[in-house]
């Protein structure tokens, strides 16, 4: 069976860990994983490990192993991973020995790579709550099954919660800012009326210093406060942001958002650690009693979902919590439970492994479009190459160069990619491409051009098997996914999706668009002759995000 894993990644083809897991689901060893996170919650997990010795068949597993611990840290961080294993058992001993090795446990930040780098986002997080770095601790066999869900609001159901939030922005002057990886949405309401909207390009990959990044933010929110007037203070801002972002303090550092600013800066942790002060910067914009409140741009995705779901004739649906993904520069992914909470955790979803195949896609450096590594640490195989922008480039240059070579030369002449150093690239200069040749690979599919249609259907397939991969790490109670970002503005691509995934299983892909728009705000964007929900919608959640702590 390994075997045929390891034929099938030389052949190009694809291994979902998921599919790899239930595959191995009878074998004869497992560990057990038990995290406590920064904020004093436990998880607990198996994982089930066949036993080889054949040394090729003997690294698969090993690499499987290591993807599922990687897959634990980026999704939850925590103060430390308890490992348990069964007395006498020197093969899963082994394994677990070489943990700290391979993630760098010892390490100094700036020297970690690959599984290593998980790792530093979570000893900044566990740094900002006062507790020591993260460690692995290995323990005889103990079986539990620990409270897998917070304490629920005695006070408010999530319903409730959502709906007061809504209520409290009928009285209030706010600012959402939804800030992704190419540009930043930004919207300023007055009791519930939309004063303005706007949108501003950025690329943050290619700054070198925090003032880069945190001085175009504060310009718009001064921008969207003179929309008010020069002397009108906010009652609150809300923002979506996209790194970790845990008890409103930005505590991850190590998206592609940030890999300008790290590679150039001679003390990251301390130019990075400006971050922290960016809800107090912001705060000089609110009146005295005003808020600023800050949450990653997934978790806002799901919570804006949640608010029109509460909203509307489906209210019962929040029960059960929302999870939400935005596709866009890289997978968004965010969840609000069935107690109205955004679970404090890193959730770097997008950072979680779902391929283990695919080995000619390695061979080429992130950067380069055929790649499947990731920008951030070059493990292969992370969703961050998968349902996102960077999957639409792969997957078309894939197929447009197998199959419609006409396609593939267009992307070439209309200077949407070129050649360098032996590899290929979007084009960034002397115009930035990247939204341009999504466009067009868009474009084609609507047209119903049949390899333009198959991307998004691969990168349908590639959100099943990252539902799939959520389903183990987090045990939502919730069974569909809300999408949003630049692929769902097209209908003919979010259909495309939809087929895709449900070739691998019967799972729900719901668009957040104009069909979910329930509240008096994002009514007000869907009746906006210019802009869509699909575009701002979540500005508009940012902006009940921040009347929700009022």
């Amino acid at each position: 069976m390994i075997r045929d894993f390891i034929d099938k990644a030389k052949r190009g083809e694809s291994l979902f860990i998921c599919d790899v897991r239930d595959a191995f689901a009878s074998a004869d060893a497992a560990v057990d994983c038990v995290i406590e996170t920064a904020v004093g919650e436990t998880r607990h997990w198996t994982i089930p490990l066949p036993r080889s010795q054949d040394t090729q068949d003997a690294k698969f597993v090993r690499d499987y192993f290591h993807a599922n611990i990687y897959n634990l840290i980026s999704t939850f961080g925590g103060k430390y991973m308890s490992l348990y294993i069964t007395p006498g058992d020197e093969f899963t001993k082994e394994l677990c020995n070489e943990l700290d090795d391979v993630f760098q446990t010892a390490a100094p930040k700036v020297d970690r790579y690959g599984y290593g780098k998980c790792l530093n986002v979570t000893d900044r997080v566990n740094a900002a709550f006062g507790r020591p770095p993260f460690n692995f601790i290995i323990e005889p066999i103990q079986r539990m099954t620990p409270d897998l869900n917070p304490a629920k609001n005695p006070d408010l159901s999530a319903t409730t919660f959502y709906q007061k939030a809504v209520k409290t922005a009928q009285n209030s002057k706010l600012c959402g800012l939804d800030i992704g990886g190419s540009d930043i949405k930004a919207i300023c309401t007055s009791s519930s009326r939309i004063i303005s909207l706007n949108e501003y390009d950025w690329n943050p990959t290619r700054m070198t210093k925090i003032e880069q990044m945190i001085e175009p933010i504060i310009n718009i929110v001064k921008h969207m406060q003179a929309e008010l007037g020069e002397s009108v203070l906010f009652d609150g801002i809300g923002i979506g942001f996209p790194d970790v972002v845990i008890q409103n303090k930005i505590v991850g550092g190590e998206t592609l958002k940030t890999h300008g600013i790290r590679a150039a800066s001679p003390n990251y942790e301390t130019e990075f650690a400006r971050l922290l002060e960016l809800g107090d910067m912001l705060r000089v914009h609110c009146k005295p009693m005003g808020k600023v409140n800050m949450t990653n741009d997934g978790s806002l995705a799901a919570y804006t979902a949640a608010v029109e779901l509460a909203h509307s004739d489906r209210s019962a649906e929040v029960s059960k919590g929302v999870f939400a993904h935005t596709l866009g520069t890289e997978l968004g992914t965010g969840w609000v439970d069935e107690n109205g909470n955004i679970p404090q955790i890193p959730l770097e979803i997008y950072n979680c492994i779902i391929d283990m195949g695919n080995f000619p896609a390695r061979e080429f450096e992130p950067f380069d479009l055929r790649s499947s590594r990731n920008f951030n640490t070059g493990i292969p195989g992370t969703m961050q190459k998968y349902a996102s922008q960077s999957g639409a480039y792969r997957m078309a240059l894939k197929h447009f160069s197998t199959d419609a070579p006409q396609l593939y030369q267009e992307l070439y002449d209309e200077g949407f990619i070129e050649e360098k150093n032996g590899g290929v690239y979007v084009s960034l200069t002397p115009e930035d491409k990247r939204k341009a040749l999504l466009a067009y690979i868009m474009k084609q599919a609507d047209e119903g051009q049949p390899q333009a249609e198959l991307v998004f259907r691969d990168i349908g397939r590639c959100l099943a098997a990252t539902w799939r991969e959520t389903e183990f790490l987090l045990c939502p109670q919730v069974k569909k996914r809300v999408l949003y970002g630049r692929f769902v503005k097209s209908r003919s691509c979010l259909k495309l999706m939809q087929e895709g995934a449900r070739e691998m299983l019967d799972v729900e892909l719901e668009p957040g668009d104009d069909d979910l728009a329930f509240t008096p705000l994002m009514q007000a964007l869907k009746a906006d002759p210019t802009y869509t929900v699909a575009q701002f919608g979540q500005a508009v959640g940012a902006a009940h995000f921040a009347a929700s702590c009022l």
